[in-house]
């Protein structure tokens, strides 16, 4: 039964693997959600999931990529055409871009309003801004969202699935003390499994193979086993996909 349910990966930056490691990865079984991190990136991604059995394509511009006044009209096209049902990576950063955190906010805003016209979701960054964040949802009617590798405080943590959302873990927690925490602290009905590759971390490159070890963490952590652990993450995700109209 284990091997039927597929490894989720709810938070990878497709569009920046090599043309053959993209190949093994869409051959691999893996369940994605593709981020990107502006309007170059989220077209690129577009593409890869037509062509990559298993991905569900996110569109957006990262807090890092903005460094000036952003026209979002070429996301805003995509989305009236109907064939984009999440938004990502797109947030706020106080930690590594604290300079454009005004225009940052303009941006989100414009984002969590597209996705409450269109009942999209929304995987989220936001370093040392997780408050900022959750007050900003809270104001929207914006019902899906994905707290990308979590890093806050665990009583706003409360706050986050206290309000439905949901939190995303990879496999940094093993490095990675207040990481390790959220897994231990989040609830597993609100937990999904990510990798955020490629990405390098401490001397890891974090990448959909980790997702196995990641599930192993969790289980360790939660007490429980890693059937139940992918079943539960699966289940989490298919509600997820099913709340904003979403396939794989």
């Amino acid at each position: 039964m284990m091997d039927a349910i597929p490894f989720v990966d709810s938070h990878i930056h497709l569009y920046e693997f090599s043309v053959t490691d993209l190949r093994k990865l869409c051959e691999n079984g893996y369940v994605m959600l593709a981020v990107s991190d502006d309007i170059p990136s989220s077209f690129k991604t577009i593409e890869i999931a037509k062509r990559c059995r298993g991905v569900v394509p996110a569109i957006g511009i990262h807090p890092w990529s903005i460094r000036g006044e952003v026209d979002v009209k070429p996301l805003t096209d995509v989305i009236y055409g109907g064939s984009v049902r999440f938004l990502g990576e797109i947030g706020l950063d106080k930690l590594f871009t604290p300079e454009t955190f005004e225009i940052q906010l303009k941006v989100f805003k414009e984002f969590v309003e597209l996705a409450e016209i269109y009942k999209l979701g929304i995987s989220i960054h936001a370093p040392n801004a997780w408050k900022e964040v959750l007050g900003v949802l809270r104001k929207s009617g914006v019902r899906v969202a994905i707290f990308h590798w979590y890093t806050g405080p665990i009583d706003l943590l409360k706050e986050v699935v206290d309000e439905g959302y949901y939190v995303g873990v990879n496999v940094a927690a093993k490095v990675q003390k207040k990481h390790a925490e959220v897994i231990r602290a989040v609830p597993m009905e609100r937990l999904v499994t990510e990798s955020d590759g490629p990405y390098k971390y401490k001397g890891m490159l974090l990448e959909p193979s980790l997702l196995p070890e990641l599930v192993s963490l969790i289980a360790n952590i939660k007490g429980l086993s890693e059937g139940d652990v992918k079943m539960i993450v699966w289940s989490n995700f298919s509600k997820i996909l099913k709340a904003v109209g979403a396939s794989v």
